[in-house]
């Protein structure tokens, strides 16, 4: 019995083989894989791939940009770097519940130059700076935040740039103050506006 079944599958094996082969093999359409040569009056330039540049990323609105010491903009460029609750895009700096503290290093926490700095704030952000200021930059500061206080601190605020803050409270601190060359413009429950003394 075992042979009688050894020979039918060895039969059917055969036989199933036999029918997938035989005839010509199909016409391929792909391109002879063989090397050839190009004609003998081809030009160098003939013979020269076309090289297309790189294009340039646009650059942001803003030159340089750090967080905790971590460039998150450089030469106008994101520099793909990023800490953990900060994100930037479209040109808005988004803090999404981040922890920003300086620790024992001398890191300012926000840092930027080279144009305006527009800050959202989503959830709780808590800044911590031991000796070196909070926020710096030679532009403009604009922080938003919804359902939330903007800044909230548990001594005083003091700003020495133009700034602008809207939120709900614009902010829980002691005090507001304008630095020196600065004054407060506006200082309400929901906006705070400083700018530059005339």
């Amino acid at each position: 019995m075992k042979k009688t079944l050894c020979i039918l599958l060895a039969l059917a094996l055969v036989l199933g083989l036999a029918a997938c082969g035989g005839g010509e093999p199909a016409a391929s359409e792909l391109p002879d894989p063989e090397f050839s040569l190009p004609p003998e009056d081809a030009t160098p330039s003939d013979l020269t791939p076309e090289a297309s540049p790189t294009p340039t990323p646009t650059p942001e609105s803003i030159d340089t940009l750090k967080v905790c010491g971590i460039s998150i903009i450089t030469n106008g460029q994101l520099t793909g770097l990023a800490f953990k609750g900060v994100k930037y895009e479209n040109g808005v700096l988004l803090l999404d519940s981040a922890v920003l503290d300086s620790g024992t290093t001398s890191d300012i926490l926000i840092e930027f130059y080279g144009g305006d700095l527009e800050v959202e704030v989503t959830g709780e952000c808590v800044f911590t700076s031991a000796g070196v200021s909070s926020i710096i930059g030679d532009g403009s500061l604009s922080i938003t935040a919804t359902e939330a206080a903007a800044i909230s601190v548990e001594g005083s605020v003091t700003a020495a740039c133009a700034l602008n803050v809207t939120g709900a409270p614009a902010a829980e601190s002691a005090g507001v103050s304008a630095g020196e060359g600065f004054s407060l413009s506006e200082n309400n429950e929901n906006s705070i506006v400083v700018a530059a003394a005339a």
